[in-house]
C-alpha cells in the first residue's frame, strides 16, 4: 500500500498588465540592458527576463517603494553571463583550466594523482542553467571505511577522515545557497547519511530532464559491498513504484494563496490532473484526497468520501474548484500538512493492520516561504512520529516509509526553507528548483516507475509531436522514441518467391499477434512469416490461426467476389516476448486488464459494459498507426461511425462498381464491420495496403484499447510505391472497414488461453 501526497504551490504571477501611467514609480529608471521586463501591478514590481545563458542583475525583480522610488534604483539592471560554481575544494587531483569564474560552455578537465582512481565525470561543461554537466568528480584511494563523499563544485569540506562515526561538514562558497546535507556521517553499512550537497546561485535551476535523471537514477544502497564483482558506483532507478493492484492513498494539496495568482493556480490544477491520470492509468486502486489551502484549508475531496476511489470524480471536483473560493489569501503551509496528518490519523484508526505497511510520499511545490500558521517542520515531525520514523540506537528507523520531495518553483525561492523540508537520503535528490511550470508536468510524468507495470495493457510513452520534431534527434533516436509511442504495433513480413508482403498486427499476449486473415494464403507456410516488434526483428512464428468462419469465396452466390467476414487471424510466436518500454500488449475488450483501463472494477462487470463505454457516441474518436515506405510510424486520427452515421458508410460502399449486382449491401458490410473514413464533415486519413491487420484503437484516459482490425476499403488510397494519396484528392465515398473485435472475442479466448483473463460472459 502506498500513500502519495502532493502539495502544489506555484508562486509566480502569470499575467502582466500593459504598462501605463498608473504606475507610481518611473519605469524609465528600471530598464534592463540586454533583456526585457514586465510590470506586475498586484505586487507593484517589475520582473526581469534575460536570454538563455544570462541572468538579471542585481535580481529577478525590483519593487516600487514608498516615496515612488525603486528598490536598488541606483544600480543599473543588466543581463549578465550565467556562472557555474568554482571547484575550490577538489581533492587528490588537478582540474584545468583554473579560472576565477566559469560561464556557459566552459569545460573542466579532471585528472587524479597517482594511486587515486577517478570516479564521476572526467569532463564537465557549464550549462545554461548554472550547473555543471555530469556527476561530482572524486579521486578515490579506497582508504576509508566509507567511500570519499566528494566535494561538489562550490562547496568546501572540513574533513578527510571516513571511518565509522566520522562526520564531514560542508559549506557553500560566498553567494551560494545549499541544497542537500550540510553534514554527513559514515555509518556501519559503509554509506553516508544525508544527501550530497549542491551549492546554487539564485538563478540556478533544474531542467525537466535533470529532474527525471536525478529522481530516478540513484546510488544503489542494497548491493553487497563485499561482492568482488559488484560495481560500487552502479546506479539503479528509484521512482514511485507502480505495481499491478497496489492500493494507494494520494493526498493532493494545492496552494491558493495570493502569491500564486489565478492563472498559475489553474496551471497547478492541470498539472495535478495530469498526475492523477498518469497514476490511475495503471492497474492500481488508489484512494484520493484533494485539499486546497491559503490562510485556511478547504477539503475538496476527503479520503473517507465514496468518490475518493474514482479518479474521474476526483478530477471533476478538482476542475470545478476555483482559485477565488479562498477569500483570505495568506500562506499557511503548516495548516496544509496538518490536514494530511489528520487524515493519516483517521486512517490508522480505521485500518491499524495495514497502516504501518504503507509507504508515504510527499511532493511539495513551493518557494519555501510561509507567512502564517507557524513552521511546517513541526507538522512534518508529527507525521514522522505517527509513522514511527526516526533515530533509534543510532540507526535511522523506517526511513523508507517517508519521502518528502520539494520542488521550489518561481522567482525569489527561499532555498534554505526548501532544503529544510526535503528528505536527505544517500545517493538521492529530494529538493529541486524549477524555473517554469511546464517542468512540473514533465517531472511528474517521470516520477512513475513502470518497471513492474510492463505487462499492463494499452500503455505507451506519451510523446508530443513537437518533441518528435526536435532538431537534435538523430534518425536512430527518433525511431527508438517512436517505438515507445507505439509499443504494441507489430510488423509482419511474408516472403513468397523473393517478394515481400507487409501487414501489421498488434501484441495481445507474450506470444500472440492479432492481425487480419486476408494477409495470408490458406496453406501458408509459417516459415515464410517473420515478425518485428519494438526493437526485435525477424521473430519466428510457431503456428498460424485463422478464424474458422473466414471464407472469402463464401458469398459468390450473392455476387460478392471476395468476402471479408471474420477477417481475423492470430500468429503464435516461437518464443514469448519480454515486455518493456518498446514492447507492450494492447488492451483487448472484455478482459480483466481492459476493465482496469476502463475504470470498471468488480467481479460482475459485463462485456456489454465495455462496449457501451467505448461506443457510446455516434461518432467515436479512434486512431490507427500508419507507416509509409521509408518513413516512421505516425498516428492517424479517424472517427468510427455508429448508428445513423453508419448508414452513410453503407451507401458509400454501395457505389462501388464491384457491388452493382449485390442485392443487399449488408451482405458485404455485415454487422461485424466498423466503418471509418469519409470526407464529411472532415476529410479523414486513410489506410493503405501495408496497414492491413493493424489495430483500430480507442484511447481512453491514456490507455489504448483495440476495437477493430484493419480489413478493407472502398478505394485504393495508395500509389504503386505504397505512399498514401493526399487526402484532398480522395473521393467522397472513400471509406475504410475494420472487423469489430467484440464479436470475435469468443474465438480469441479459444486460442489465447494464457496472459488474458476474460470476463465471465465472454
Amino acid at each position: 500500500m502506498l500513500h502519495f501526497v502532493l502539495l502544489s504551490q506555484v508562486l509566480v504571477s502569470a499575467a502582466f498588465p500593459t504598462l501605463d501611467d498608473t504606475v507610481p514609480c518611473d519605469l524609465s529608471k528600471v530598464t534592463i540592458s540586454g533583456g526585457n521586463y514586465n510590470f506586475n501591478e498586484e505586487d507593484n514590481a517589475v520582473e526581469y527576463s534575460c536570454p538563455s545563458g544570462k541572468y538579471p542583475y542585481p535580481g529577478p525583480t525590483r519593487k516600487c517603494l514608498k516615496g515612488n522610488v525603486w528598490e536598488k534604483q541606483n544600480i543599473k539592471a543588466v543581463c549578465k553571463d550565467v556562472r557555474c560554481p568554482v571547484p575550490m575544494g577538489f581533492e587528490n587531483g588537478e582540474y584545468d583550466p583554473k579560472n576565477t569564474t566559469y560561464i556557459v560552455g566552459d569545460v573542466l578537465q579532471f585528472e587524479c594523482w597517482g594511486g587515486f582512481e577517478l570516479r564521476g565525470s572526467k569532463q564537465r561543461t557549464c550549462k545554461e542553467n548554472g550547473k555543471w554537466s555530469g556527476k561530482t568528480t572524486i579521486c578515490e584511494d579506497y582508504g576509508g571505511f566509507c567511500l570519499n563523499p566528494g566535494v561538489p563544485p562550490g562547496t568546501s569540506k572540513d574533513s578527510s577522515s571516513y571511518s565509522i562515526g566520522d562526520k564531514v561538514k560542508y559549506t557553500c562558497n560566498s553567494g551560494l545557497s545549499m541544497l542537500g546535507s550540510n553534514e554527513r556521517e559514515c555509518t556501519e553499512d559503509k554509506s553516508w547519511t544525508g544527501s550530497e550537497p549542491s551549492c546554487r546561485a539564485w538563478y540556478t535551476y533544474d531542467t525537466a530532464e535533470e529532474v527525471a535523471d536525478m529522481f530516478s537514477s540513484t546510488l544503489s544502497a542494497t548491493a553487497e559491498v563485499a561482492d568482488p564483482d559488484r560495481n560500487p558506483f552502479a546506479f539503479e532507478k528509484r521512482k514511485i513504484k507502480i505495481k499491478k493492484g497496489d492500493p494507494m492513498n494520494i493526498f493532493i494539496i494545492l496552494d491558493a494563496s495570493k502569491s500564486v495568482g489565478a492563472e498559475h493556480f489553474k496551471t497547478a490544477k492541470e498539472s495535478t490532473i495530469t498526475l492523477i491520470e498518469k497514476i490511475s492509468s495503471f492497474d492500481t486502486s488508489p484512494r484520493y484526497a484533494v485539499i486546497s489551502y491559503a490562510s485556511k484549508d478547504i477539503k475538496i475531496v476527503r479520503l473517507s468520501d465514496d468518490e475518493s476511489f474514482d479518479p474521474a470524480e476526483v478530477i471533476e471536483k478538482l476542475t470545478d474548484f476555483k482559485y477565488d473560493d479562498h477569500k483570505d489569501k495568506g500562506t499557511n503551509t503548516r495548516g496544509a500538512l496538518k490536514a494530511v496528518h489528520e487524515m493519516l490519523v483517521l486512517q490508522e484508526l480505521r485500518d491499524q493492520e495495514n497502516f504501518m505497511k504503507t509507504r508515504n510520499v510527499i511532493v511539495l511545490m513551493t518557494d519555501g516561504k510561509h507567512n502564517m500558521g507557524g513552521d511546517p517542520q513541526v507538522e512534518l515531525t508529527r507525521i514522522k512520529n505517527l509513522l514511527d520514523i526516526g533515530q533509534k540506537d543510532g540507526v535511522l528507523h523506517r526511513d523508507d516509509y517517508l519521502d518528502v520531495y520539494v520542488f521550489g518553483l518561481g522567482r525569489g525561492i527561499d532555498v534554505n526553507d526548501v532544503n529544510d523540508l526535503a528528505s536527505k537520503k544517500n545517493g538521492e535528490v529530494h529538493a529541486y528548483l524549477l524555473n517554469k511550470i511546464d517542468t512540473m508536468k514533465n517531472a511528474f510524468d517521470s516520477m512513475i516507475d513502470e518497471t513492474d507495470a510492463m505487462d499492463m495493457c494499452g500503455l505507451n510513452k506519451d510523446i508530443p509531436e513537437k518533441y518528435l520534431n526536435r532538431q537534435d534527434f538523430t534518425p536512430q533516436k527518433l525511431k527508438e522514441t517512436i517505438i515507445e509511442k507505439f509499443p504494441w504495433i507489430a510488423k509482419i513480413i511474408i516472403t513468397r518467391r523473393g517478394i515481400q508482403e507487409i501487414c501489421k498486427g498488434s501484441i495481445v499476449a507474450k506470444n500472440f499477434i492479432l492481425t487480419a486473415a486476408h494477409c495470408f494464403h490458406f496453406e501458408e507456410n509459417v516459415d515464410l512469416i517473420n515478425v518485428d516488434v519494438g526493437d526485435k526483428k525477424g521473430l519466428k512464428v510457431k503456428d498460424f490461426y485463422r478464424h474458422p468462419l473466414y471464407k472469402p469465396e463464401g458469398k459468390q452466390d450473392k455476387h460478392i467476389r471476395k468476402s471479408f467476414d471474420y477477417d481475423f487471424a492470430l500468429l503464435e510466436l516461437k518464443e514469448k516476448l519480454e515486455f518493456s518500454a518498446t514492447t507492450r500488449p494492447i488492451c483487448i475488450p472484455c478482459t480483466k486488464s481492459s476493465s482496469w483501463a476502463l475504470r470498471k472494477k468488480g467481479e460482475d462487470i459485463k462485456c456489454k459494459e465495455h462496449e457501451d463505454i467505448l461506443f457510446k457516441e455516434e461518432l467515436v474518436k479512434a486512431l490507427f498507426v500508419a507507416e509509409e515506405p521509408n518513413k516512421n510510424m505516425e498516428q492517424k486520427d479517424v472517427t468510427i461511425k455508429m448508428g445513423a452515421a453508419r448508414d452513410n458508410c453503407l451507401q458509400d460502399a454501395r457505389k462501388l462498381k464491384e457491388f452493382e449486382n449485390v442485392t443487399d449491401i449488408r451482405d458485404m458490410v455485415t454487422d461485424q464491420f466498423l466503418c471509418a473514413g469519409g470526407t464529411k464533415p472532415l476529410v479523414e486519413p486513410v489506410t493503405c495496403k501495408g496497414d492491413s491487420g493493424g489495430p483500430l484503437i480507442i484511447e481512453y484516459k491514456k490507455r489504448y484499447i483495440q476495437v477493430g482490425v484493419i480489413s478493407w476499403g472502398t478505394v485504393n488510397h495508395c500509389d504503386k510505391r505504397g505512399n498514401r494519396i493526399t487526402t484532398t484528392t480522395l473521393p467522397n465515398h472513400a471509406r475504410d472497414f475494420h472487423i469489430n473485435v467484440f464479436p470475435m472475442l469468443s474465438w480469441i479466448k479459444s486460442v489465447v488461453k494464457e496472459d488474458l483473463v476474460y470476463l465471465k460472459d465472454v
